[in-house]
């Protein structure tokens, strides 16, 4: 509901009320020479975790139950759908505890001026509040140079130690390799859907696997280090499309297994299943699983673009010489 904004000397922070949307908004606007403290506090994630937790439970639990009291070779119509829907809370939830443990600790961040103390909300990300600081560190710092005339020397070296600790863009190791995983994802989906190989099938589903590990360890390397914010939306709209494939494909076996009961008896049935998807899904699977493809692979090539172009254009930030830095920059 909350934004905050910085322009050239200031902050202007959007606070926002409603349900779903905004239904109000107050502004309130802070000049940098005002910023008294900026202070982060660290904030125990355990009780969104239970939640999500709890909420995989209702669901999986079910789940399990259904699949362990049902008959080898027997489910109907009824029973796949139920399991379909089960089966997707199951799969929402995980992707909410997930993502809640891949954006790292909670934190409350509070604004202090000389005339309020205001709690800024869209700040309650340890790691994101932390890179935001350090940010605003150095703009603040200048606004307020007039009053720090009789303390320079102290200031000088407080500049000195910041630069040492803060961050600058970074694109972290597993981002390209994981780019290129999802680009190779694409193209191997694509070929399983309409070359119906058993063996590419089984290679694609053991690509997938690789893929989620991957982006996992990518989207905790991005949240922690300062990557540039293209790059870690083009990472969550990669593990998106992961589990939206996920979810189609059980739905899809689960359907399968209902209108041809051989494809419960082994492991062979679901391969057999998925590799069919083209000739025995219909109309609708096939498109489902053909914008997926396209998607993986749309994403995987422009992911591995961007992130080349900001590796070049922070080896050239590095190679700035020293006579054309700011002040301070020792």
């Amino acid at each position: 509901m909350s934004s905050l904004w910085m322009g050239r000397d200031h902050l202007v922070y959007v606070r926002g009320s409603g349900y779903l949307i905004p239904l109000s908004e107050e502004y309130k606007r802070y000049r940098f020479e005002d910023i008294q403290s900026i202070a982060i506090s660290k904030k125990s994630r355990i009780g969104a975790a239970i939640l999500y937790g709890l909420g995989l439970l209702s669901f999986a639990g079910p789940l399990v139950l259904v699949l362990a009291l049902m008959e080898e070779g027997e489910l109907g119509m009824g029973a796949a759908v139920s399991i379909s829907v089960l089966a997707l809370g199951a799969l929402l939830f995980t992707s909410l505890l997930l993502r809640h443990l891949i954006l790292g600790p909670t934190c409350v961040c509070d604004l202090q001026t000389s005339l309020s103390r205001d709690r800024i909300q869209p700040l309650n990300r340890f790691h994101a509040a932390r890179q935001c600081v350090d940010s605003l560190a150095g703009k603040i710092q200048a606004a307020q140079e007039p009053l720090r005339e009789a303390a320079r020397a102290e200031v000088v070296e407080f500049q000195r130690q910041s630069r040492k600790e803060a961050e600058t863009f970074s694109i972290p190791a597993p981002v390209i390799p994981t780019f290129a995983g999802v680009l190779l994802l694409g193209i191997g989906a694509l070929a399983t859907l309409h070359l119906e190989s058993l063996i590419l099938t089984a290679l694609m589903l053991l690509l997938l696997l690789l893929v989620s590990f991957s982006l996992n360890f990518s989207l905790i390397a991005s949240v922690r280090k300062l990557t540039p914010e293209a790059i870690r939306s083009t990472l969550w709209i990669a593990m998106g499309l992961l589990f939206v494939f996920v979810g189609s494909a059980t739905v899809y076996l689960l359907i399968s297994a209902a209108r041809n009961p051989v494809y419960t008896l082994d492991f062979m049935g679901p391969l057999e299943a998925l590799t069919g998807v083209a000739s025995g899904g219909g109309l609708g699977f096939y498109l489902m699983f053909l914008g997926l493809s396209l998607g993986f692979f749309a994403c995987g090539l422009v992911g591995i673009l961007m992130s080349l172009k900001w590796k070049g254009l922070i080896q050239e930030a590095e190679e700035v010489p020293a006579e054309l830095e700011p002040p301070f920059s020792e």
